[in-house]
């Protein structure tokens, strides 16, 4: 078993696909966390949100299907369709018959498409940085041809940053540690293919759009963009956000998730490392509401 920064919460769900890693602890309402589609995702990145909000909820941050430290035996890689699936069978096998839900990038479109697909099981939705609202593909989806080393992960973990001044350089070494065992686990590489080929397409792409699904979204939600984010920046409320102060409940866009919040923070991708203490706060205020 790969050592990271939070190994001694590590579990194994075995289910239709195979071993399923999670990280749980913490009680109280269950919240299941969902990370992003690059190769080196995994549950560990959360690995700095999770104990402080292991306070309040019962956390299950886990590997989506193919990605991680668990099986990746799945012929022809995962679709969109089969990785929401093992989301709701986890639910099933761990027996949580409804969570909070916080998602990651893609993970926040995996999350909006559960709500969507199963309103029953999501109790409040927060989408970090959430990918799913447009056609493009965003900045850095793609294949790998070989394991970047662990100084190129650190340097990449910086490079996505609005702004590091909060991160240390331990916290660094943990997120780089944590991606490079992902990367090292068998298949990693071959077997996301298909799903970023998918991820790529944009008739894939638009079949799965949110923008679509959203209105019908019946879980109270919180929106979390970075302002430096450029994976997936959020040009689409941009200016209608500024016009309307913040306040997109008077939003009149057919996209609009009804009554959710909207929260601008100063980060880029990845606002649960970047401002760690303020990402808590917000998520922890709205969850317990």
């Amino acid at each position: 078993m790969a050592e990271t920064l939070n190994s001694q919460y590590e579990n194994y769900a075995k289910l239709t696909a195979g071993r399923t890693r999670y990280l749980e602890l913490g009680s109280g309402p269950p919240l299941i966390m969902l990370h992003g589609m690059g190769h080196a995702s995994s549950a560990n990145s959360f690995d700095y949100v999770i104990e402080p909000l292991s306070k309040h909820f019962h956390v299950y941050s886990m590997d989506m299907l193919g990605f991680g430290l668990g099986d990746r035996a799945i012929k022809d890689g995962p679709t969109f369709s089969l990785i929401v699936d093992h989301i709701r069978e986890f639910m099933d096998v761990k027996n949580i018959p409804k969570a909070h839900f916080v998602g990651h990038s893609a993970g926040g479109w995996m999350s909006a498409i559960l709500a969507y697909e199963s309103p029953d099981r999501v109790d409040k939705l927060v989408m970090l940085c959430s990918a799913g609202m447009n056609v493009a593909v965003s900045a850095g989806v793609g294949h790998i041809q070989e394991i970047p080393s662990l100084e190129q992960l650190k340097e990449r973990a910086v490079s996505g940053m609005a702004d590091n001044s909060k991160v240390t350089a331990e916290m660094v070494d943990q997120v780089a540690a944590a991606q490079f065992a992902a990367l090292n686990s068998p298949g990693a590489i071959t077997s996301l293919d298909p799903l970023l080929q998918q991820m790529e397409t944009p008739e894939i792409r638009e079949r799965y759009l949110l923008q679509r699904r959203l209105p019908f979204i019946k879980s109270k939600t919180l929106v979390v963009w970075g302002v430096g984010d450029r994976m997936d920046p959020y040009p689409t409320w941009t200016d209608e956000y500024e016009a309307l102060e913040g306040d997109m409940s008077k939003s009149t866009k057919p996209w609009t998730i009804p009554n959710a919040q909207h929260v601008l923070l100063q980060t880029g991708h990845g606002p649960q490392l970047e401002s760690v203490d303020e990402t808590v706060e917000l998520l922890t205020n709205f969850l317990r509401d």
